[in-house]
């Protein structure tokens, strides 16, 4: 199998190898950008940028619901359904990464799909079907996966890491969190207001 040849390999396009790769490719190197899921990763997709829109659907019911006693009267309907189209349309693309890949390759990159894996020096092994060669050095950027945590009795229970909880199309009828980091912070903010007042 004859490698393709590159000054730089980078193993994961989440938004550092993404960036990474971006600029390096505008300085002129030939670079490979290697991501099996989203151009973009976590954030774009199931983090920060849904989230906050999420988080502002929930900040105008809350912020509805106090008008009585203070300045008239008001009533609210929580609809899920523009919020979860707002996500799928704006946010996300439905989870279609197109726009990211080709502004990579605008930038000069060569982007390829897959799982890459390091053979050897210098060397990159994509899905065994294709072997890349980096002159100059491969950067790892493979980011993260979510945590589901060792919990007995909750590999028979229905859950949701992050990223089912902003693909719903549905709020559900009752929900726990588990972990207070960022996006868990900001799911409890988003469910409790929705859950609570439906």
């Amino acid at each position: 199998m004859n490698a393709e040849q590159y000054d730089v390999i980078v193993i994961g396009m989440g938004p550092g190898g993404e960036e990474v790769a971006g600029r390096l490719a505008e300085a002129g190197l030939r670079v490979a950008g290697i991501e099996a899921k989203l151009v973009g990763g976590e954030c774009p997709y199931w983090g920060c940028v849904p989230s906050k829109m999420m988080i502002r659907a929930a900040d105008l019911l809350a912020e509805a619901r106090r008008i009585p006693g203070m300045a008239g009267e008001a009533g609210v309907q929580p609809d899920w359904a523009p919020v979860a189209r707002r996500i799928r349309q704006e946010a996300t693309d439905d989870w279609n990464d197109k726009v990211a890949v080709d502004r990579f390759e605008g930038k000069g990159g060569h982007f390829v799909r897959g799982h890459g894996r390091i053979t050897a020096p210098g060397q990159v092994s994509v899905d065994g079907e294709r072997v890349l060669r980096a002159r100059r050095g491969i950067v790892i950027a493979t980011g993260t996966e979510p945590a589901v945590p060792p919990i007995p009795g909750l590999d028979g229970t229905p859950y949701w890491t992050n990223r089912e909880a902003i693909e719903t199309k549905e709020v559900p009828a009752s929900l726990i969190v588990l972990g207070g980091g960022a996006v868990g912070t900001e799911l409890a903010q988003v469910f409790a207001r929705l859950i609570t007042q439906t």
